[in-house]
């Protein structure tokens, strides 16, 4: 099979979570035409008034209710400890895309590295992943630099 999976090559296919600044229209369309349901903010809190600006905390909260695999392009949620300790009680499979990344270079990525990104979502422990032309890996947060004494 050539091209990316459609929802139909899983037993179970997960649904997506696209955060606020995740992705553009483009991808939200190339995987619902794949048949993978997505959720935006707009969908999780009724309307997109209400979206615009949700906390991590919050929206983490609501997305662990579903079970959704988040596509993300804040990174900074695995740096600033309110917003760690909320995925982590979240407990839900994550995937970062490059912030800088262009809607044609995130078609790209998304369509290039699906078939793996199902695969670790469907993993029972969530993780945090990040997707980038190499393919899918483990992320690992930036660490600050150590202060000297």
């Amino acid at each position: 099979m050539y091209g990316p999976p459609p929802a139909s090559s899983w037993a179970a296919p997960p649904e997506f979570y696209f955060d606020e600044n995740a992705v553009t229209r483009s991808v939200l369309k190339f995987l619902i035409d794949l048949g993978y349901r997505c959720h935006t903010p707009a969908e999780l809190f009724g309307t997109r008034d209400s979206a615009l600006g949700v906390r991590d905390e919050v929206w983490l909260t609501r997305v662990r209710e579903h079970d959704w695999v988040v596509l993300s392009r804040d990174a900074k949620i695995m740096e600033r400890p309110a917003e760690l300790a909320a995925y982590r009680a979240a407990n839900v499979h994550m995937f970062y895309l490059p912030g800088e990344a262009t809607r044609a270079q995130l078609l790209e990525l998304i369509s290039a590295n699906l078939r793996d990104i199902i695969t670790y979502a469907s993993a029972k422990k969530p993780n945090v992943w990040q997707i980038k032309r190499t393919g899918v890996s483990l992320f690992s947060p930036k660490r600050a630099p150590r202060k000297r004494s």
